[in-house]
């Protein structure tokens, strides 16, 4: 039996007895992430919402007359008399956030993460020929692969591959830290490769300390056969099994979460979410050195009583949650002064059906809006409103590449930006070349990067108030670097080319010509090298 296949196996029992019924995999995490993993310490929570989540509720075309028409009892009104209840315009946007999403949350919720640059919206998220399976659609979603065929099995996720891809020592060698922890189930697809799996699942972090706190201490076998090889192989295992559990633990007691963030208190009202980011916060504030969190709300399969004109019901609730959980997360994680190495991310398996049904709820849909939060997103909101004369004959939003966003497009911004890989590196996890989405920015900790903060602003555009269209692109260089500038259009595809020069160290202020450009939101990209920054352009004709 090859070692791969006793790993997959269950062979790893043995160290997992160490920890009760929690298995422990890993890798060697000191290998490179691409060409910019060892110059940054950057750390990727992805929050997986089960069920579907109603991406029409979540950000509301409440202008659109159409919105209402077709959800008249569940639908978010923007004439309601009660003005807590109506939905938050975002920024100058012509969508808005369900209330839930703001009142009654940590500082404001998504508005003020939004309105201070910690929040990106990506509307219309999805992929061709979507299928509406809870079951397969969330193994495409987690494999990065999409595949709806029942004769393709998908049992390795994207994360597992980025790492598989990376790491090519494991599982010979194995790390100091996990590279990957997931916060309760038992461990995702997403975290699986073919190599075996890439990181452990524990529950609650207290009971997992205390379930692992007895070593390993099974004697080693001293022949020479295959079974005292393998079994001795399984053993280093068990024994690196204990060395996480101490590392954990010593992350555990000597993390802490910021003094006025108190997720108990909201935790007691708000739902598991926001303990699991409390978790995942105390972690990272002990030195932890885990890559990617994985954490779980369910609850959005809201097929009955999702929501009622006051706003009560399933759905509000859980949004209420999730955006608590991560305001609460990015307050601590600003205070404690590790936010700029952090990015999150939401995935949902798919969205809700346009129309409401006869229950006051919504079925299984196609597209979904999703969220990154994180000091280095674009804040602003990616991709079209959504298209109600565009139904196929399911009465779903029909899925469109010149409207929707690929979701794999969010994963490859993740590759290439966030942990430093190529555009070979993504096509190679992904199996096919997916362009980009811009919406992040490379990690601020990348000491090799030559363009500094400006003013504590990174890059910024400013309006020539003497010619309208045309303004100033602000910058500072640390030494004499090529510059790149580019353009995209609100679905990130590519727009037009503004710069590509050698310049030299201090301080820039480029001209940027918008006249040709029709009206509307763009991306302006500064790459110099590996290193990219983002700020939105606003074109109004």
């Amino acid at each position: 039996m090859k070692r791969r296949t006793l790993l997959k196996a269950g062979a790893l029992a043995g160290a997992a007895a160490s920890f009760g019924s929690i298995p422990i995999f890993a890798q060697n995490p000191i290998h490179a992430l691409g060409a910019a993993g060892i110059d940054n310490d950057a750390i990727l929570i992805i929050i997986q919402m089960f069920g579907g989540n109603d991406g029409l509720n979540t950000i509301i075309p409440a202008d659109n007359p159409e919105y209402v028409k077709i959800r008249p009892n569940i639908s978010v009104r923007i004439d309601n008399p009660d003005t807590s209840k109506r939905p938050r315009r975002i920024l100058n946007s012509d969508v808005y956030f369900h209330p839930s999403l703001i009142n009654g949350v940590h500082r404001n919720g998504f508005l003020g993460l939004i309105e201070e640059g910690r929040l990106a919206v990506i509307q219309g998220t999805g992929y061709e020929n979507p299928n509406l399976s809870h079951f397969r659609s969330t193994d495409i979603w987690l494999s990065g692969l999409n595949d709806s065929g029942p004769e393709t099995r998908l049992n390795e996720g994207w994360i597992g591959r980025l790492f598989e891809q990376n790491y090519p020592d494991f599982p010979m060698i194995m790390p100091d830290h996990p590279l990957c922890l997931q916060l309760g189930g038992s461990l995702s697809m997403l975290l699986q490769s073919d190599k075996g799996d890439m990181g452990l699942a524990i529950g609650d972090v207290d009971q997992f300390v205390k379930e692992g706190s007895t070593d390993s201490d099974f004697p080693p076998m001293t022949g020479k056969s295959p079974f005292d090889d393998e079994y001795n192989y399984i053993r280093s295992i068990a024994k690196k099994g204990d060395i996480y559990n101490k590392v954990i633990e010593q992350a555990w007691a000597k993390g802490t979460n910021a003094p006025g963030i108190d997720y108990a208190i909201a935790n007691g009202a708000k739902g598991s979410l926001v303990r699991q980011m409390g978790i995942i916060s105390k972690l990272i504030s002990g030195g932890l050195k885990t890559k990617v969190y994985l954490a779980q709300i369910g609850g959005f399969d809201t097929h009955v009583q999702q929501q009622d004109p006051a706003n009560n019901g399933q759905h509000p609730a859980l949004l209420n949650q999730l955006a608590n959980a991560i305001s609460l997360f990015m307050d601590d994680a600003i205070k404690q002064g590790f936010a700029n190495r952090v990015v999150g991310l939401t995935v949902s398996e798919f969205g809700r059906r346009p129309y409401e049904n006869g229950s006051n709820g919504t079925d299984h849909g196609t597209t979904s809006v999703q969220f990154a939060f994180g000091t280095r997103v674009q804040a602003n909101v990616f991709g079209a409103n959504p298209d109600f004369s565009d139904l196929d004959r399911n009465g779903d939003f029909a899925f469109d590449l010149t409207r929707n966003i690929d979701y794999r497009r969010l994963y490859s911004e993740i590759i290439q930006t966030w942990f430093g890989g190529s555009a070979d590196d993504s096509k190679s996890i992904l199996r096919e070349r997916v362009v980009p989405l811009p919406y992040l920015q490379s990690p601020i900790s990348s000491i090799n990067d030559p363009i500094l903060s400006f003013g504590n602003e990174g890059i910024r555009y400013s309006e020539n108030l003497n010619a309208p269209n045309n303004g100033y692109l602000h910058f500072e260089a640390s030494k004499d670097c090529m510059v790149t500038i580019r353009l995209y259009d609100a679905l990130g595809a590519f727009a037009g080319s503004l710069l590509n020069a050698q310049l030299q160290s201090g301080r820039h202020a480029i001209p940027v010509d918008l006249s040709t450009y029709s009206s509307g939101m763009y991306i302006c990209e500064l790459s110099s090298g590996q290193y990219r920054h983002t700020t939105s352009i606003f074109v109004r004709k």
